[in-house]
């Protein structure tokens, strides 16, 4: 009897488990021609930087900020689309020699679609989300701006840019970034610390030690004005800023991070720009009903050597610049921050431009 039942017993385990494993990811793929066509459009290029710029201090730091914006990616990557990593893990292991371009597409837009064609789909049938995951994949905005009307009080977090929305039953719910992310923030966190601690430069030690916190408290206020007053070599960007991935209602933030070194030459020859800058927007050929002379007048330009970026930025096309911070409040509690990338202006250049001449 005690055999028969250790027999069933087995046999049932065997028939959990076949019911549990997972189905291989079938995938429609898109045209070969299609996919080879996109991959065309893209310039193959290394970016290099002075590293004679940075001390033996500063690389171990900015190798520890490598290390927490490959963080950024991951969160990204789960950001852009639900299945994306179930995607990217077959494209991964497929034997298939065929499938190495529709991976190489994937990892250039961060996702099953063709950022330089409207979104197109080139992996799967199931089309990513306006809103992609930052809220359920059902989610009208009808039914999102409805909940609001009758929850008044779910109002702050459900607009934030730092809460994602879920369904509890028949409920929405609003989850901090904090919360919803923590498994690969909390080391993030930890890494910026660290990195905090080898830097020599005080300003960027509080920047590092208070955008760690922020990644755990989800308030990035403060560290948002302590990356303004960074007076370092190295210029980073870590965490959510730009809204742009989230097409449903333009809220959510994404994670990406930028890791540069300050070019001193370059952004010495600008700083006659930067004292002009409210002059200069006072004479633009605008109305005046769109120009904000409200905002903090501490409005620097710095020119930097890219060095590594993450998450958001790395998507499709590669950006020159960027202004940050986007928060409003600190707009005008101290202003914005122009940052130029020197080096991958001069790559597009020689790829893309130099070539028509």
């Amino acid at each position: 009897m005690k055999k028969f039942i250790i027999i069933l017993l087995m046999v049932l385990a065997i028939f959990v488990l076949i019911l549990n494993c997972e189905k291989p990811l079938k995938l429609e793929k898109a045209d070969m021609e299609y996919v080879k066509e996109t991959l065309g459009k893209f310039a193959p290029v290394t970016i290099a930087y002075d590293k004679s710029i940075l001390s033996e201090k500063d690389q171990q730091v900015v190798d520890k900020l490598i290390q927490a914006a490959n963080y950024m990616n991951k969160i990204f990557l789960g950001q852009v689309f639900s299945k994306n990593e179930e995607i990217k893990d077959a494209l991964e292991k497929s034997k298939n020699p065929e499938d190495k371009p529709y991976l190489e597409l994937f990892n250039i837009m961060i996702g099953p679609i063709n950022r330089l064609d409207k979104n197109k789909l080139f992996l799967g049938t199931m089309p990513v989300p306006k809103g992609a995951n930052y809220y359920p994949e059902d989610l009208t905005k009808e039914e999102f701006q409805q909940w609001i009307k009758d929850h008044p009080e779910d109002k702050k977090n459900f607009e934030s840019e730092f809460h994602i929305i879920r369904r509890e039953g028949d409920e929405l719910v609003a989850i901090p970034y904090s919360e919803a992310y923590k498994d690969l923030l909390n080391p993030a966190a930890k890494l910026l610390h660290e990195a905090a601690d080898l830097s020599e430069n005080e300003s960027l030690k509080k920047f590092l030690h208070s955008r760690a916190d922020a990644f755990l408290s989800n308030d990035y206020f403060q560290s948002d004005i302590d990356w303004m007053n960074l007076d370092s070599q190295i210029e980073v960007v870590i965490g959510p800023y730009e809204v742009y991935e989230d097409n449903l209602m333009g809220y959510k933030a994404a994670f990406e991070s930028f890791i540069c070194v300050v070019d001193p030459v370059e952004s010495e020859k600008l700083q006659v720009v930067a004292e002009y800058l409210t002059d200069l927007e006072k004479n633009l050929p605008y109305e005046e009903k769109y120009k904000n002379f409200k905002r903090g007048g501490f409005s620097p330009i710095k020119v930097v050597q890219e060095i590594y970026t993450a998450g958001d930025t790395r998507a499709g096309v590669q950006t020159l610049a960027f202004n940050l911070p986007n928060d409003e409040r600190v707009r005008e509690a101290k202003g914005f921050k122009n940052v130029l990338l020197k080096n991958v202006q001069e790559a597009k250049f020689n790829k893309i431009l130099y070539c028509w001449q």
